[in-house]
């Protein structure tokens, strides 16, 4: 059984966000189509492509394994008319940039007519070039990444694209859920450059609130990496696992030793401790240190390298990898237990179904529309989740209609309210923690829009009567914490399938809910080391990079959100509910799923080398007029390299011998990046990259969160919602890149206070009398502020 079933999807994008986003219509049991021109599409010839015969680019194998092919000349009458045919019987249609979606829709009003592009077909940047590295240096994301002094490192593969498609994905099937109540289609349009921003750390919300800009020389996070026989190491060390740490380690006789006992002269030694912990562990293998510091439940990881993943055993006791046509493929991104990922083939010869014609769409269904505001208003999300993943789950959910309710414990308190911190100016509107320092630090107040806050002690027995309450009227359950916690507390799939037969489930383990990893304790920066993508990004020679403080962990949110809405597409026709797992780490390795065939397929890993690429050249960021500013630059083509030759006022340096060609440029790197670094460091980084786009060439200033806060693109794209908050005030809010015209997405209110809605919960929702409420909260299973210790 599948969850998509009888859907047809034409798929006509050309881009590595779209065409990501048709291979999951297809995972999921959509029939898709991919219309190529004669001469095949363009992803059919971009790398990285297979050393092992004639198997092409392993992006395209990637992105289309699953679908058909169909090849029609556009020019042609015949071409035209069959195109039309396909359009009028496809559910949904995946459009090339620059395509009006409402040509679908006055075709074919039962269509979803979708366009993934990198900065949408209107607004300042409509006609500018998009490559990665100008996506994640618009982002904001780039500006966290690497060393301060150096040139920040814009991270690997096509991450950005393929979050984009994902994305599509979350809105396509959103449209779908909302056809069934309309009986229509809509538009639905995703910006690369968009959704890139919607990934970065919130920093510009912190910005918003007071004025300060995180920098690369703040004080980083509490991590560091050492070097084992075999490979890297992540090592967290939080001030309550200090302890740990050390006996973990055998370590113990600098627990107490000046220089490391407490916080804050411990960080003032950081480097002399990271050097004694490598003298410790040289010899060590990685796997084994990791092992050894989590059982203690410290969080690391090693940095995993391409190839060693497709031997992984931890991946390998989860059946993670998978064959089709005699080729490995990678594993689903998350797992329905009713409606399972299935694969039908490989990714299709040109023109191998050519002729193909889908099935008639079906009748019009009601046309009674929802009430409230969303493709998913009416629904109720319960949301058991802590910092960034989960709560990102709720908050996509939420954008697109739905109710979600908040839980924490009174003793357990959302990390991302810094409870447990020593309040810090930075983290606060005017710079000021207030009464309430939980209900005004940006981080939680950036991913809980929209939400309602119920403060539960599940430990109590009323707590649990009442979460059980809560989950006999909600439609989706998230949670975000380690394997095992929802069933400790009497919440797990089977238990909550007895108390409301249809609800969906949804878990996000980092490591999934078996294996021998399972039980690891992640964050975003770890998660990344074993996807790797780290192993993938940094300077020649030196450590593992992460992208930002947690790149992970929206990925992970978007994911659990594209499972939901998949399985709730299949409640919607069939009635029942299911259990979803959405193992973090599993999920990520789709975004390099070809940097991973092609290490497979070599047996070679990527060397980090900073921005620079074996296709373009240059391809860095490079000093602009101001401390730390930035400018990337790729130039893809030879008509790119000459148009920037030609914007810095040489010319001739187009000629030069030494970089006449993309070959002898790559030889003459140094020599070249040393050219246009003596070019750039005198002009400002927006107008340069304004000249250079408007000259055709590949650019972006690497904004910082000042700069995104006033983004006349974010702000034409309406990325941003002025919301009331009772405790913080009035800000703009970051938003999400998920366009619909019909059913739109919104930020409705700010982020709740802690228990502000417990009352409404128990009033509204569960219909408590007075007393009953009096009760509940006279059993101490509810709380309007942290309890001491939480």
């Amino acid at each position: 059984m599948t969850a998509l079933a009888g859907l047809s999807v034409v798929d006509l994008s050309e881009t590595v966000g779209g065409q990501y986003c048709a291979r999951l219509l297809a995972d999921f049991g959509a029939e898709v189509v991919l219309v190529e021109p004669p001469e095949g599409s363009a992803l059919r010839r971009m790398p990285p492509f297979s050393q092992a015969g004639d198997q092409g680019s392993l992006l395209f194998f990637h992105l289309n394994t699953g679908k058909r092919s169909v090849s029609l000349d556009q020019g042609s009458a015949a071409g035209r008319q069959a195109l039309d045919e396909l359009l009028c019987g496809a559910d949904v249609a995946i459009l090339p940039p620059g395509s009006e979606p409402r040509d679908v829709l006055d075709r074919n009003p039962r269509c979803v007519a979708t366009v993934v592009s990198p900065f949408g077909a209107d607004g300042p940047l409509a006609a500018w070039k998009g490559p990665e590295i100008v996506l994640q240096a618009l982002s904001g994301m780039m500006h966290n990444n690497g060393a301060h002094g150096r040139e920040p490192l814009h991270g690997c593969g096509r991450r950005a694209s393929f979050a984009a498609g994902l994305a599509a994905y979350v809105g396509v099937t959103a449209a779908l859920f909302a056809r069934e109540h309309t009986g229509l289609g809509q538009a639905v349009t995703v910006d690369e450059a968009e959704t890139a921003a919607a990934m970065c750390f919130p920093y510009v919300l912190q910005h918003i609130y007071n004025g300060t800009v995180k920098g690369r020389g703040d004080p980083n996070i509490p991590a560091g990496q050492v070097r084992c026989r075999d490979g890297w190491v992540c090592i967290w060390i939080y001030n309550h696992r200090w302890s740990a740490v050390c006996r973990a380690l055998g370590l113990e006789h600098i627990e107490r030793d000046e220089r490391f006992g407490a916080p804050i002269p411990r960080r003032a030694h950081w480097a002399e401790l990271f050097t004694i912990i490598q003298d410790k562990v040289a010899d060590l293998s990685a796997e084994e240190l990791v092992a050894t510091l989590q059982r203690d439940e410290v969080i690391a990881a090693k940095a995993y390298r391409p190839t060693e993943l497709h031997g992984s055993a931890h991946l390998a006791a989860r059946g993670y990898w998978e064959t089709v046509e005699g080729r490995p493929i990678l594993g689903p991104p998350f797992r329905l237990s009713r409606t399972p990922r299935q694969i039908r083939s490989a990714a299709p010869d040109l023109g191998a179904d050519t002729g193909w014609a889908p099935s008639s769409p079906a009748a019009p269904g009601s046309t009674a529309v929802t009430s409230g505001t969303g493709p998913l208003a009416g629904l109720r999300v319960l949301e058991i989740t802590t910092a960034w993943a989960g709560p990102m789950a709720g908050r996509v959910l939420g954008f697109l209609g739905a109710e979600p309710i908040h839980v924490e414990s009174p003793t357990r308190v959302n990390s991302w309210r810094l409870n447990k911190e020593v309040p810090n100016p930075v983290n606060f509107p005017d710079g000021v923690p207030g009464d309430r320092p939980y209900d005004r630090a940006f981080h939680f107040n950036s991913q809980n829009v929209n939400k309602l806050s119920c403060i539960l002690d599940l430990k109590t027995g009323e707590g649990r009567e009442i979460i059980r309450r809560l989950a006999a009227v909600s439609d989706v359950v998230i949670c975000n914490f380690r394997p095992g916690t929802l069933a400790k507390l009497g919440l797990d799939y089977a238990s909550l399938r007895r108390i409301k037969p249809d609800i969906i489930v949804a878990e996000l383990p980092a490591f999934g809910a078996d294996g021998p990893m399972a039980r690891y304790a992640a964050l975003g920066p770890t998660m990344e080391m074993s996807t790797g993508m780290s192993s993938m990004i940094g300077y020649p020679g030196g450590q593992p990079e992460t992208t930002g403080p947690s790149y992970l962990d929206p990925i992970g949110g978007f994911n659990a959100a594209a499972a939901i809405l998949t399985a709730l597409l299949h409640r919607q026709r069939t009635g029942e509910g299911q259990y979803i797992e959405v193992p973090q780490v599993e999920a990520a390795m789709q975004l390099i799923g070809p940097e991973l065939l092609a290490a497979i397929d070599s047996g070679r890993d990527p060397a980090p080398n900073g921005n620079r690429s074996p296709h373009a050249a240059p391809h860095d960021a490079f000093p602009a007029r101001g401390d730390d500013q930035w400018v990337a630059i790729a130039a893809e083509t030879e008509a790119e390299w000459q148009a920037l030759c030609g914007v810095m006022g040489q010319a001739g340096l187009a000629a030069d011998p030494r970089f006449a060609t993309l070959a002898t440029r790559q030889q003459n790197i140094e020599a070249l990046t040393a050219i246009i670094a003596d070019w750039t460091r005198s002009q400002d980084k927006h107008a340069a990259a304004a000249r250079l786009q408007a000259a055709g060439v590949p650019a972006a200033p690497v904004q910082t969160p000042h700069d995104l806060a006033r983004s006349e693109y974010l702000a034409h794209r309406g990325f941003f919602t002025m919301l009331e908050h009772a405790d913080a005030g009035r800000h703009p809010h970051p938003g999400l890149p998920i366009h619909l015209d019909a059913t739109p997405g919104s930020q409705r209110r700010a982020a709740p206070r802690f228990g502000a809605d417990n009352h409404r919960v128990l009033r509204d929702i569960l219909g408590l009398t007075p007393g009953e409420i009096a009760a509940v909260e006279a059993s101490g299973a509810m709380a309007t502020e942290p309890r001491p210790g939480a």
